[in-house]
């Protein structure tokens, strides 16, 4: 199992899946990433779509 990590805007987010289209927007290229990696993974709630030319400071694969 792997999973990405990534820190953006001072906050750890993981990232959950990419997407070359989305239906809300006409820009391509997305990124699904997940806060509150804090919480069980039942309780994160907050995703957010961020265009894939965002700026992460680090982005690191974890192997378990």
């Amino acid at each position: 199992m792997t999973i990405t990590v990534a820190r953006f805007n001072d906050r750890f987010v993981r990232v959950v899946r990419t997407q070359e289209t989305v239906a809300f927007s006409q820009q391509r290229d997305w990124v699904l990433v997940e806060f509150d990696l804090h919480l069980p993974e039942h309780k994160r709630q907050q995703r957010r779509w961020v265009p894939a030319t965002t700026r992460f400071d680090w982005v690191r694969d974890f192997h378990f």
